[in-house]
């Protein structure tokens, strides 16, 4: 009876060994997602850029009204029209966790505009925490986005 709870703990270190390599190879496919999206973004890819998003998705940024996909779709469009911007959001992750079906990723984006100088400046730099759920066919879908400025617009 005394070696029941070394036992027992093996079996829990051996299913926590286990289980931390399959952790980390569900979140590495998290991160691809974003690596994904940030070059579909650069290319001007729309069906790309879009495809990062649930159907259901629901986007929040402070001081605007939640957007949906079709309100997230219309706003790249127009974006995307006008090649002769050349902009490019550069992220900073800070976390990415996943459990099952369900992950997030907390990071700091800065949008870097480049003008026909070449000069690059940092148009806007924004936090965030995106929720994901893995969708049917095995890939990552955010399904809710808090984003919020660093700093804080001047009222």
């Amino acid at each position: 009876m005394k070696a029941l709870p070394q036992y027992l703990l093996a079996i829990a270190m051996g299913v926590i060994i286990t289980a931390s390599p399959l952790r980390a190879a569900e979140c590495e496919a998290l991160r691809s997602v974003f690596e994904k999206w940030v070059a579909a973004y650069a290319n001007h890819d729309l069906a790309g850029t879009m495809s990062i998003f649930a159907d259901d998705v629901n986007f929040s940024f402070q001081g605007a009204p939640d957007a949906k996909k079709a309100d997230l779709e219309k706003s790249y469009r127009d974006e995307f029209a006008h090649p002769e911007q050349s902009r490019r959001w550069i992220p900073k992750f800070e976390e990415f966790e996943c459990s099952g079906n369900l992950g997030f990723v907390r990071s700091t984006w800065r949008l870097e505009a480049r003008s026909s100088d070449g000069k690059a400046e940092i148009k806007a730099e924004n936090r965030s925490v995106d929720i994901l759920r893995l969708s049917e066919d095995g890939t990552w879908k955010i399904f809710r986005s808090l984003n919020y400025p660093v700093v804080a617009p001047k009222k």
